[in-house]
């Protein structure tokens, strides 16, 4: 007996879609390999350059690669002393939005050929999530755990989840973590332990929400990020 036609369809487009994937997680792990150490020896030369520059690197660097957790680990420690943690959470939040408007802009203009020709050697392409499903999207996205903040900003981007989903869901995931860095690492510079034992709490009291979101959201219906013109079942 022949094989079924459309079993075989299905596993040729899973493979696919494997080996694009690995492809995308080879050039995560890359930029990664090179983001590290750079953040340490940038972040020993920022502890020294003042608040201005720093904030300016918060909101540029994280756009090609560099951990954006490793400013908000820092942030607290240095600035919540002279500025205080009220300002080091506003100046913080200023520079994410600044960097999440970058991100947006350079995977759009710059990424988006790349990816779309990568990804049409393996016979898909990138859906537009402009409609219905962008707010569930962009939580799914910005609340999976594992890939870095630059990685999110730019897959939202390529799959052109509009600006202001893209913006609000990403702003308040990161603020909920910034408030309680900032608060705790002010606290511990100061040695305010009980504020600073508070904002340990609040941060995981955080996580412990973001998560069952998280769950509460893979429960329910989420959007195709890549699709295949052969199988329109997928981008559904």
């Amino acid at each position: 007996m022949e094989p079924n036609a459309p079993t075989l369809s299905r596993h040729s487009t899973k493979l696919r879609l494997g080996l694009a994937a690995l492809l995308l997680v080879l050039a995560a792990l890359a930029i990664m390999e090179w983001a590290i150490p750079a953040a340490h020896r940038v972040m020993l030369d920022l502890r020294t350059a003042g608040p201005a520059l720093f904030f300016a690197a918060m909101a540029v660097l994280p756009a090609a690669g560099f951990p954006l957790m490793a400013f908000a680990l820092a942030v607290g420690p240095l600035f919540g002393p002279t500025l205080g943690a009220g300002w080091v959470v506003a100046w913080s939040l200023a520079a994410v939005v600044v960097n999440l408007l970058l991100s947006y802009w350079l995977a759009d203009r710059a990424l988006r050929p790349l990816a779309r020709r990568l990804l049409r050697a393996f016979d898909f392409q990138l859906p537009d999530r402009s409609g219905a499903g962008t707010w569930q999207l962009a939580w799914i996205v910005r609340l999976t755990p594992g890939p870095p903040f630059w990685a999110g900003s730019s897959l939202l981007a390529l799959v052109r989840v509009p600006l202001v989903p893209y913006l609000v869901v990403s702003t308040t995931v990161m603020a909920g973590y910034l408030v309680a860095l900032v608060y705790g690492g002010a606290a511990m510079a100061a040695g305010n332990w009980p504020l600073a034992l508070a904002a340990a709490g609040g941060l995981a009291a955080t996580a412990l929400f973001l998560r069952g979101l998280r769950r509460w959201l893979e429960r329910r219906r989420v959007p195709a990020l890549v699709s295949n013109p052969a199988e329109p079942a997928l981008a559904k």
